[in-house]
């Protein structure tokens, strides 16, 4: 009877995390994102808060070096944003990661996601 008590223990304890987005996917930002947002202004001091907006400035600086050495190649540019950076807010990106639907977001890398929402935002003119 302990055994099997011990089993399901265990069991309960692994499902949570058997149905947690894998790390690195855009699904898995936004839910702690969205787990922050939650904290309201208390999210300041949780500490993956900075580990968050880190991952996020490294995937837009990752886009913006690609799409700055296709411009100097003279390759075709992803996106095209009026600015030599493009402007995307924390909540205006959470709010268009919301619109990828969850089953790709689920497959996409987080980088992939801020691509497509730049894409979105800054289209270029054919």
């Amino acid at each position: 009877m302990r055994r099997v008590l011990a089993a399901i223990l265990f069991a309960a304890a692994l499902a949570p995390s058997a149905l947690a987005a894998a790390p690195g996917t855009a699904q898995h930002f936004l839910e702690r994102a969205d787990r922050l947002i939650g904290k309201g202004p208390l999210a300041l001091f949780d500490g993956d808060y900075k580990r968050l907006q880190a991952e996020g400035t490294a995937a837009g600086n990752s886009i913006r070096v690609e799409r700055e050495a296709a411009e100097r190649a003279g390759k075709p540019i992803l996106y095209c944003s009026p600015k030599p950076r493009a402007q995307l807010g924390n909540m205006e990106f959470v709010s268009a990661l919301r619109q990828i639907p969850q089953a790709q977001r689920e497959r996409i890398s987080l980088r992939a996601a801020m691509l497509q929402v730049l894409q979105r935002k800054y289209p270029c003119r054919r």
